[in-house]
C-alpha cells in the first residue's frame, strides 16, 4: 500500500469520489478523451499542477499498486492500440492507471486524512 494525495475544493466525506470528474475546466478537457469517470491523485504531496494551487483541501488515501495499471511500463501496450486507455485498463480488471507522478483511479477511495489548506 502506498499513500496518495488529492487536492480539491470539494469537501469530501469519507471517500474521494470520481463523480465530479469533468465538471470543471481542467477536467472537462480530459473528459472529452474518455467517458470513464476518474479521480487524479499524486504520488507525492509536493507535486501539484498550477491550477490546483489554492485548493481548500488535501486528501490522503492509500492504494495497492497491484490493482492499478502501470502506463509507464505499459506491458499490455495499451497506448499503441488506438483505443480509450482508461476503458481498456478498466475492462482488464484494473481500478486505475499510474505513472511516475500520478495515479488515476476509476473508483472511490477511502480518505485516511483530510487537511484544510489556507489560502
Amino acid at each position: 500500500m502506498i499513500k496518495i494525495y488529492h487536492y480539491s475544493n470539494k469537501d469530501f466525506k469519507g471517500y474521494v469520489k470520481p463523480d465530479f470528474f469533468g465538471l470543471n475546466s481542467y477536467s472537462g478537457n480530459s473528459a472529452r478523451l474518455s467517458d470513464i469517470k476518474r479521480v487524479y491523485f499524486y504520488r507525492k504531496p509536493e507535486i501539484q499542477e498550477w491550477y490546483l494551487i489554492g485548493s481548500q483541501y488535501l486528501y490522503i488515501s492509500k492504494v495497492n499498486l497491484k490493482r492499478i495499471y502501470n502506463i509507464d511500463i505499459d506491458i499490455l501496450e495499451l497506448k499503441n492500440q488506438g483505443h480509450d486507455i482508461y476503458q481498456e485498463a478498466k475492462n482488464r480488471g484494473y481500478i486505475g492507471i499510474y505513472n511516475h507522478s500520478q495515479i488515476i483511479l476509476f473508483k472511490a477511495v477511502k480518505i485516511i486524512k483530510k487537511i484544510g489548506l489556507t489560502k
